[in-house]
C-alpha cells in the first residue's frame, strides 16, 4: 500500500491528530508550563498570644461600695452598679419615717467609697457648727475684755480674777472697809496673799474707777 492509498484510507484520522498536535503546541506557548501559585502564611499563633499579653484586656468595674449613716434602718456598706444613683441605695437601707429628706440629693450619682449620712427632723438645727461657734467666741470676747472695779465688785465679781478665791475677797472689801477706796490699783498689793506676781497677772482685769 503506497502513501496515496494510506492517505486516501486514514485522512480523516491523520488530520485530528494533526489538529490536535498544533492545538497542545498552541496551548504551551500562551500558558507558562509551571503554575506559580503564592500561598499566604497564616498568621503565626505565637504572635497572637504574645500579643494578648502585652496588651491586657481591661476590666471595668461594674459594682461600687458606698456607706449609709443616720437616719436609716439598715446603716451599713451597700454593694451598687456603677451607674446607681442615691434614691437606689437608700430603698436597700430603709429610711426611717425622722429622717428628714429636704436637704439630701436623692438623684445623684453614686462613686465609690461614698459616705451619704441621711440627718433626723430638725438635727441640722439642732447642730449648727457656725453658731456654736460665734456664741464661744462672744463669751470669751467677752470674759477677755471685762475688768472688775476692785473698789465696787464683791465677794462673787471678785472671785473671777485669777487667783482671788472667797478669803482674798473678803480681805479686799475688809480693807475697802477699813482704809476706804484704792486709791491707785498697785494698792491692791496692800492686801496679805497679794504679792507682786499676783498683781501683775491681775492687773489686766482690774479697775478702780
Amino acid at each position: 500500500m503506497d502513501i496515496k492509498d494510506l492517505w486516501n484510507r486514514y485522512n480523516v484520522y491523520i488530520a485530528g491528530g494533526l489538529f490536535l498536535v498544533v492545538v497542545v503546541v498552541v496551548a504551551v506557548m500562551i500558558f507558562p508550563k509551571e503554575s506559580r501559585v503564592e500561598v499566604i502564611d497564616p498568621l503565626p499563633v505565637a504572635n497572637l498570644d504574645e500579643e494578648s499579653e502585652e496588651m491586657p484586656a481591661v476590666i471595668e468595674n461594674t459594682h461600687i461600695f458606698v456607706e449609709v449613716k443616720g437616719a436609716v434602718k439598715y446603716p451599713g456598706v451597700f454593694e451598687m452598679p456603677a451607674d446607681a444613683r442615691v434614691k437606689n441605695v437608700l430603698e436597700m437601707a430603709q429610711v426611717e419615717p425622722s429622717a428628714d429628706l429636704l436637704s439630701v440629693n436623692q438623684s445623684l450619682k453614686l462613686i465609690d467609697e461614698m459616705v451619704i449620712y441621711i440627718p433626723r427632723e430638725g438635727e441640722m438645727a439642732e447642730f449648727n457648727p457656725s453658731a456654736d461657734y460665734d456664741q464661744a467666741s462672744e463669751s470669751d470676747s467677752e470674759t477677755e475684755n471685762s475688768v472688775v472695779n476692785i473698789n465696787t465688785a464683791g465677794v462673787p465679781e471678785l472671785t473671777t480674777l485669777n487667783g482671788i478665791g472667797e478669803k482674798k475677797a473678803q480681805l479686799i472689801i475688809d480693807y475697802r472697809e477699813e482704809n476706804g477706796l484704792f486709791m491707785k490699783e498697785e494698792d491692791l498689793m496692800n492686801i496679805p496673799g497679794i504679792g507682786e506676781k499676783t498683781f501683775e497677772s491681775l492687773k489686766p482685769y482690774i479697775t478702780i474707777d
